[in-house]
């Protein structure tokens, strides 16, 4: 018998605040142009609305983990939805674009204690034949995310009963942060490590210092027409990162707290899970191309672009659901979802290319990448994670929160880049097909990773 009777109740709401973070990222995307025309706002200050949050997340999101680690992923998780809830109201009533900033730098701290606190928990709290199921449930939020953050956010900037406009985005925040902090004040134990420790604070500092430093220079590499500064910025964050790598060894072999415990980064199948992670989340440079596309080129509007992307998403959230009901090894499902995400963008790009505008064919080539995208998700979340023991499973949870965060990124930028850069030689969409066709070769990356996973074995 399980000892959390409440478990599955406390995975609901856990599940229920992580779904705000990815939430908040593809919600605020469409609130852009109503943003801009209210404060009167810059390209410049409109970009930094949405970096400031995915930056502050990625940056915290260890740190995030650890301090379940150490405090309870119950208090850190509560914590993080009471900063969550006052910085979307901050963000709701900002008086300009400044103040939006800052408050959007708040939400991303927010959200960096509240996703890697479900998966540590679901380690914890869920035996060994139920964590699959627990895993494709939280999974299956990214998938919905992806879609209610578009639709809703399209239909929120069209209500017309209320004196808001694009501060609805982030009202919406507020009953869903209000739920959660009672459900889980009743249904969750504070578990955390039986040994308390002290927080590695010089680690934590050259962590974020380095992931600043990386990802700073790739949201804002093309503003700047790729300075030289900004590839020094770039290979300094790395040099940091390698001083963060040892600085942890010291620190380990000298007995005093670490951040991450490096014999996480000196296991080789766990690392492979977590570029094959990296990769495929450059699926995110679909979801800055194609609604500028729709929006730009065939000059739909935000509810007409919310339902364009509505077959990739469906499919993202039925895969996990799909996942938990397949008796398949983990490989086998890890070379399904790659295959079907090189199939469907592929087809999508050829599609664009010939066609143009999309059509019930081309649903049909997003819905097999959604799928795709909502298969491996869940299979890789559960294999990394159950290569770790109890006791690491927040540090875990937070490199796995890094990797979907820091490939999101660097896939958004690269991809949109091409698309952007692009558009000029070959028109919206040829550029916009080659970019899609770049998400399907990137992905071949993690089917090579996966072949390499098989030496070692099955978990």
């Amino acid at each position: 018998m399980n000892i959390y009777p409440k478990r599955w109740q406390a995975l609901g709401y856990l599940t229920a605040g992580a779904f705000l973070s990815p939430l908040d990222y593809f919600i605020v995307n469409m609130a852009l142009p109503s943003i801009k025309k209210a404060f009167n706002a810059s390209d410049h200050q409109l970009q930094m609305v949405v970096a400031i949050y995915g930056l502050t997340y990625a940056a915290l999101v260890v740190c995030g983990g650890r301090l379940g680690d150490l405090y309870g992923r119950k208090k850190i998780f509560i914590l993080g939805l009471y900063i969550f809830l006052f910085s979307s109201l901050a963000c709701a009533f900002s008086p300009d674009i400044t103040f939006l900033i800052i408050a959007r730098l708040f939400q991303g701290v927010g959200a960096s204690f509240l996703a890697p606190q479900v998966l540590a928990s679901i380690r914890v709290l869920f035996n060994s034949n139920e964590q699959p199921k627990a895993v494709s449930i939280f999974s299956s939020v990214f998938g919905l995310a992806s879609v209610a953050g578009q639709l809703l956010g399209g239909f929120l900037l069209n209500l017309h009963w209320t004196v808001f406009s694009w501060e609805m985005v982030f009202l919406v925040n507020v009953p869903v942060t209000l739920l959660c902090m009672i459900g889980i004040h009743f249904t969750m134990d504070n578990n955390r490590e039986e040994r308390r420790q002290n927080i590695d604070f010089t680690g934590a500092f050259l962590l974020i210092l380095s992931l600043l430093m990386i990802i700073c220079p790739i949201i804002f590499g093309r503003k700047y027409d790729w300075a030289w500064w900004i590839f020094a910025i770039l290979l300094s964050g790395i040099f940091v990162l390698v001083m963060f790598y040892k600085y942890e060894v010291k620190s380990l072999r000298e007995a005093k707290p670490v951040l991450i415990d490096p014999t996480l980064l000196g296991h080789r199948p766990f690392v492979l899970c977590l570029l094959i992670i990296f990769f495929y989340n450059f699926t995110s440079g679909l979801f800055i191309c194609y609604p500028y596309y729709l929006q730009q080129f065939l000059h739909q509007n935000p509810i007409e672009t919310g339902l364009a992307i509505i077959p990739y998403g469906i499919a993202f959230f039925l895969g996990p659901l799909l996942v938990a009901r397949i008796k398949l090894s983990s490989h086998t499902l890890i070379y399904a979802g790659l295959g079907l995400l090189i199939v469907g963008f592929t087809l999508t790009s050829l599609f664009i290319a010939f066609y143009e505008k999309p059509s019930p064919i081309m649903d049909i080539s997003l819905f097999l990448a959604g799928l795709g995208h909502g298969i491996i998700m869940p299979v890789m979340m559960r294999k990394t994670i159950a290569l770790v023991s109890k006791e690491k499973a927040g540090q875990a949870s937070g490199l796995i929160s890094i990797s979907i965060q820091i490939g999101s990124v660097i896939g958004g930028t690269l991809i949109g880049t091409v698309f952007f850069s692009a558009i000029e030689y070959v028109g919206f969409p040829k550029a916009f097909a080659l970019a899609v066709l770049l998400i399907a070769v990137v992905q071949t990356v993690g089917i090579f990773i996966n072949r390499k996973l098989l030496k070692y074995r099955e978990n």
